[in-house]
């Protein structure tokens, strides 16, 4: 068995990824620079649902029992 765990990469695929990644930096840069006044902090509600939601799906991930149904 090898020690060493390595993975094959296209660069292709990996140079597209990035342009598309900077493209949408660029497009969110633009938007903040433009309107800053729309910025608005995320609710706390909102922080808490998604929280018990993560844990939730943490917890399912955990769970080695298959359900039916």
């Amino acid at each position: 068995m090898s020690r060493f765990n390595a993975q094959i990469v296209s660069m292709a695929a990996e140079r597209e990824a990035q342009r598309v990644k900077k493209a949408f930096l660029q497009l969110v840069q633009a938007d903040l620079t433009d309107r800053p006044d729309d910025i608005k902090p995320i609710p706390a509600s909102l922080l808490s649902r998604m929280e018990r939601l993560r844990a939730k799906a943490n917890a399912n991930r955990e769970n080695d029992h298959l359900l039916e149904g």
